[in-house]
Formats: C-alpha cells, sequence, structure tokens
C-alpha cells in the first residue's frame, strides 16, 4: 500500500479500502475551509455539534463563530442517551430545523451528532433505538470533520451510546455520514495521551475484526492492512506530533471505519463496554486497553501488543481503579458485557454461551480490578 509523506500527495489518493462505503469521502489539507465552502455551495442549513476542546484553537474559530452550534464536553463523558434527547430538543425548539448536523470532534463527538441527526425524525427517547435492525426514519443529513484519527466513527452507520441500562450504537444506515471531510493535519494540537490511545482504539477494531468468526471477507481484507498501519504506527514513539504519522492514523482510521461495516469486534470492546458504564469519565479507547490487558487467553498477539505500545511510548498499563471500578461495580458490568451477545458471537461463534457464562466474564473483572 502506497503510503505518502506530505498532504498534498494525501489528497491525491484513491480509495484505499475495499468495502463499499455510502459517504461521500474529501481528502482535504484545509479541512475546515473545505468543510464550510462545500456546505456553503450546496446551500446547507447546518447545525455544528462540535468538541469543546477545539475552542481555543485557532484553526477551528470559524467553527465556534456559528451561531448554529452545541458544544460538547467529550472529556466528562461519552456521549449518553440523554445527551441526544436534550439536543435534539434544542435543535427543535431553534425555529427552522436543519438539513444538515454537522459533527467536528473525535469518535464522541461525531456520534453525538450521528445520534441527533437521526433521532430528529424519530420521535421516541434515543435510548429505544439502541441495537441493531431497528425500523427508523432518515433524519437530517450528517457531515463530519475528525480531529483525532483511530476511531473510524467519520464512516461506520453506528452511533455508539451510553444508555440508562446498557452502552451499545444506534445501529442503523441512516446513522452513516453523507460527507466525511479528512484532514490529518487537525490532530496536531491534541494531547499526546489522546492521540496514542486513539489510535489503540484502531488497532484493537483491527484485531478483533481479523479474529472474529462473523466478519465479512471484505472486512477481514479491510482490517488486515489496518493492523499493518496501526501495529507500525503504535512501534514508533508518538509522543511528539508529525504530519507522515497523522496520515498513517487516518488511513488506518478509515480502514477501521469501513472493516466495521460489515465486520464485527469481539469480547475486548464487550468487556469495555462494561467498564465504561461504570466509569463515564473513562475514554472508551483506555477502556479497551484494559481490558485486553486481562484477555491473554483469547487474544495472545493483542495482549503482547498493547504491553509493548505502552511500553514504546513510556505508558503505564492503565487501571480500572484510576477510575473508581472496583469489586462493588463487577454484578453491574457482568450483567452490560452479557447483553452484547453479538460481540461475543464474533469472538467465540455459535455456541458462545457454552463459553461466555457470568461466572467466565466476573472471572475476567476480577483480574481487572485486580491489576
Amino acid at each position: 500500500m502506497y503510503i505518502p509523506t506530505d498532504i498534498e500527495n494525501f489528497t491525491k489518493l484513491e480509495a484505499w479500502w475495499r468495502t463499499p462505503v455510502a459517504s461521500e469521502i474529501i481528502l482535504s489539507g484545509d479541512g475546515v475551509g473545505d468543510l464550510l465552502a462545500k456546505l456553503a455551495l450546496e446551500g446547507k442549513k447546518a447545525f455544528f455539534v462540535a468538541d469543546g476542546a477545539l475552542r481555543e484553537q485557532p484553526r477551528f474559530e470559524k467553527i465556534f463563530a456559528r451561531e448554529n452550534i452545541f458544544v460538547f464536553d467529550a472529556t466528562a463523558s461519552e456521549p449518553r442517551t440523554g445527551d441526544v434527547d436534550e439536543l435534539r430538543a434544542l435543535i427543535k425548539g431553534g425555529g427552522e430545523e436543519p438539513d444538515t448536523i454537522v459533527g467536528v470532534g473525535g469518535g464522541a463527538t461525531m456520534d453525538l451528532a450521528k445520534a441527533a441527526a437521526i433521532c430528529l425524525a424519530n420521535p421516541e427517547p434515543a435510548q429505544y433505538y439502541q441495537g441493531y435492525g431497528l425500523d427508523m426514519k432518515k433524519g437530517a443529513d450528517i457531515w463530519v470533520l475528525p480531529t483525532l484519527s483511530g476511531t473510524g466513527a467519520e464512516i461506520t452507520p453506528i452511533a455508539v451510546l451510553r444508555g440508562p441500562e446498557k452502552k451499545l450504537g444506534i445501529n442503523n444506515r441512516y446513522a452513516e455520514s453523507t460527507v466525511a471531510v479528512i484532514d490529518p493535519q487537525l490532530s496536531a494540537e491534541a494531547p499526546a495521551f489522546n492521540r496514542f490511545f486513539t489510535m489503540m482504539d484502531c488497532y484493537f477494531h483491527h484485531y478483533e475484526i481479523m479474529t472474529s468468526k462473523t466478519s465479512s471477507p471484505e472486512a477481514i481484507a479491510d482490517a488486515k492492512e489496518g493492523l499493518a498501519l496501526s501495529r507500525e504506527l503504535l512501534s514508533r514513539d508518538l509522543s511528539e506530533f508529525s504530519v507522515e504519522n497523522a496520515i498513517i492514523s487516518a488511513m488506518a482510521s478509515l480502514l477501521g471505519g469501513s472493516s466495521s461495516i460489515s465486520g464485527r469486534v469481539g469480547a475486548a470492546h464487550a468487556i469495555s463496554y462494561g467498564l465504561s458504564n461504570s466509569a463515564p469519565r473513562l475514554p472508551h479507547s483506555v477502556a479497551v486497553a484494559i481490558s485486553m490487558s486481562a484477555l491473554e487467553e483469547i487474544y495472545p498477539d493483542g495482549y503482547v501488543d498493547t504491553r509493548r505500545f505502552l511500553e514504546i511510548n513510556r505508558l503505564d498499563m492503565p487501571r480500572a481503579a484510576d477510575y473508581g471500578i472496583g469489586e462493588k461495580d463487577i454484578e453491574k458490568m457482568t450483567r452490560t458485557a452479557l447483553g452484547m451477545e453479538k460481540l461475543w458471537q464474533s469472538c467465540f461463534g455459535e455456541g458462545w454461551q457454552e463459553t461466555a457464562t457470568p461466572e467466565y466474564i466476573e472471572n475476567i473483572y476480577e483480574k481487572i480490578i485486580k491489576e
């Protein structure tokens, strides 16, 4: 695979993914400018959902100058179903309804924008739409400008949400972005911690999809190339930003998104959802890293790689206790993880219930807590 080292050649790339993607993908050297110009050219009535951490960065000044904008604190929590309900009410109460919702930020912010867009046309509380194969109407168009690379959320038909009972996505084709503007330079001022763990999330997606028993051949092919890219990148010291590394991240992230369309993650993500539901401030990517640290038996290569990547980047293995998770949470986390039936099927295949028993999952959480 050809990997450009500069933005000019990045913008000239042809599609490097195999899985058909519905989103219009624009490779850009001026993400904010290209996004706003295209919105104006197409006469879109846009409402913006932007990560508040970007407010002080000059390159996003024109985004935050918009009147129709909701600023999301992605550090406080992953998007919750209640956040979607509140945002939908805000938009509907603001006069003329927008035809486009634009998500500007990392995976959490993009997921909130995607969920709000589809829920504009679906009246029930957002928690009723967590799941697969539900009959939903198309809402507003969804445009995204990712400012971190790795989650793949820029092109997936999934908006992951924390609900009252579970962490589960709105999995629906109408949650897929219409337009995704990809500018690798937008992560330049992101903290090194965020850039590293977001790329770790990318690695976990590829690794689990590749080992899945339910992923399509196209998804596995995309995941294989994405795994090679993310493994190469995470084997470097990522403490300093570089355009070359950012380009690799963006390419790996798009493969993570394409492979997720017909592929599925597995046990590490199932376990991570239990952790996330017990600790609102626990970033998703960190939760999956904690999970992988206890899954050597299932994912031996992933276990070794996780510890190696952390060592290369001079980072300690994150601990559940750092986020207030302890014995008191095991029962709740086990219920949440058991509810991820499709992920356990992805990991173990048909008859997964014989392996992923409540006792089996409790033992994993006990191991995590003792780490």
